[in-house]
């Protein structure tokens, strides 16, 4: 009955234990922080007559030292004529690139895809901060 106790306790130890483990490496990729903002499609005359809707926008969100990996979760929605983008669930206290793309139909009048204004940069989130980063679509 001893040598019973004494296992299960080990086995619970051991089991415990990896899972705290496997708990922090999970806990570096999700958070509680939030990015946001809207695109906004290009002005009238420089757009062809192609619908400025929300599908094909994409906001990407990664640690700088690791780009291939997304993180966080995603949701796009059409906004009073923009894009609304919100990506949550992202660690707070690391250096994140975020990396917007403009919708697959905007094109300009000129058939090119139009450019994205400002350029991306690094952000830093503190826990349970949301932070906003707006960009426009411009035709050169």
């Amino acid at each position: 009955m001893r040598f019973s106790r004494l296992t299960t306790a080990a086995l619970l130890l051991a089991t415990t234990g990896c899972a705290s483990l496997l708990g922090a490496a999970r806990l570096e990729r999700e958070g509680n922080a939030t990015l946001t903002g809207v695109v906004v499609p290009p002005a009238g005359g420089e757009v062809r007559k192609e619908a400025t809707s929300c599908a094909g926008v994409t906001a990407r969100v990664s640690h700088v030292s690791e780009p291939e990996n997304a993180l966080g979760s995603l949701m796009v929605k059409q906004s009073r004529g923009r894009c609304l983008y919100v990506v949550s669930n992202l660690p707070s206290n690391a250096e994140l690139h975020l990396e917007v793309s403009p919708g697959t139909t905007w094109r300009c009048g000129d058939g090119e895809a139009p450019q994205l204004t400002p350029a991306p940069r690094a952000v830093k989130l503190r826990d349970y901060e949301t932070a906003t980063r707006d960009f426009r679509a411009v035709c050169d």
